[in-house]
């Protein structure tokens, strides 16, 4: 047993050693704070929405994206808008989802993007936020009911604990963003509720006015839906749970699928090889209905695709993200 004088001598030693490390994490901080640069960023720039930042300014978020010192959790690049890109089409080409496009350009307030714009792109799927407090990333794990890996330096370091950064940022793979800014929160709502007909294929037509396809000599013809181009056989799925009132041969169409859904949509599906439901079905979103044919007036297996409300034809590239 050590004796009390030697208690005495590892008392004082412990608490010399505690005001030590104490002054050498104030010292720490105090040089970090003076004489190292932190995130800096004008409040003006963003918005606070549920809690989290939001830029509302692209040339002001780039800037920050460009200059953000550390590891963000992922690997990203800024791309420059070209002619005749589209967001779809930088979606194909760099083969990721419109909602990892979104959680990486939060100042995005719709989907007309404009040649010299600048988009991040993430390397990843996932969701990239920035956050002005630490505790906000617990919270989005809540959020996110802890079921993606989080990665990023975003932890408050031992010297940084007396000069925070305005914001930081942090990366939740495979996860959707499920806060986004009020310009396209209506629309991301619905783009929850349905889903892709198709796991596969290409756009060969769009939505709206386009040359007639069997004859030139006819003009423009209004199209009311996508064409999305696949092999013949290949699965359709409901892009939202709903009734079939229609499952049968339609003038024009072919082996045709209507689904009547919540709030007044419609879906169509066309030029089916073979329908799997009947009239009166109830289908949930994703349940394989009919599979990709030529039937019809078609130029080959496609799936023409048509979303409806009230019996208005909607462009469906707002919700075939």
């Amino acid at each position: 047993m050590p004796t009390l004088y030697q208690l005495n001598i590892i008392k004082r030693f412990s608490i010399a050693a505690i005001a030590l490390l104490f002054l050498i994490v104030l010292s720490g901080n105090f040089i970090s704070y003076f004489f190292f640069k932190n995130v800096s960023v004008d409040k003006s720039s963003y918005e606070i929405i549920d809690g989290f930042p939001f830029f509302t300014s692209e040339d002001d978020y780039i800037q920050f994206i460009e200059k953000y010192p550390y590891n963000p959790g992922v690997e990203f690049k800024i791309y420059t808008v070209l002619q005749h890109d589209t967001i779809w089409k930088i979606r194909s080409k760099f083969n990721i989802s419109i909602e990892t496009l979104i959680s990486a350009n939060p100042h995005l307030k719709d989907f007309n993007i404009k040649p010299g714009n600048r988009l991040v792109i993430s390397a990843e799927e996932g969701t990239l936020f920035a956050f002005d407090d630490y505790f906000d990333v617990k919270r989005m794990k809540k959020i996110f009911n802890h079921k993606y890996p989080v990665s990023g330096k975003y932890k408050p370091g031992l010297f940084k604990l007396i000069s925070p950064d305005d914001l930081r940022l942090v990366f939740f793979k495979d996860a959707i963003p499920l806060v986004v800014n009020p310009d396209i929160e209506n629309l991301y709502k619905y783009k929850l509720a349905f889903t892709s007909p198709l796991n596969t294929g290409f756009f060969t037509s769009m939505f709206g006015d386009r040359i007639n396809p069997f004859s030139h000599e006819a003009g423009m013809q209004f199209h009311n839906g996508i064409d999305i181009a696949t092999r013949t056989g290949t699965p359709i799925r409901a892009a939202r749970e709903g009734m079939v009132f229609h499952a049968e041969w339609r003038e024009g169409y072919g082996n045709t699928v209507f689904i009547q859904h919540h709030d007044g949509y419609t879906s169509m599906y066309a030029h089916c090889f073979k329908i799997f439901v009947k009239r009166g079905d109830w289908v949930k979103k994703g349940d394989i209905i009919a599979s990709v044919g030529s039937t019809g007036r078609s130029t080959g297996p496609h799936l023409h695709y048509t979303i409806m409300r009230h019996g208005q034809a909607i462009n469906p590239l707002k919700f075939v993200w």
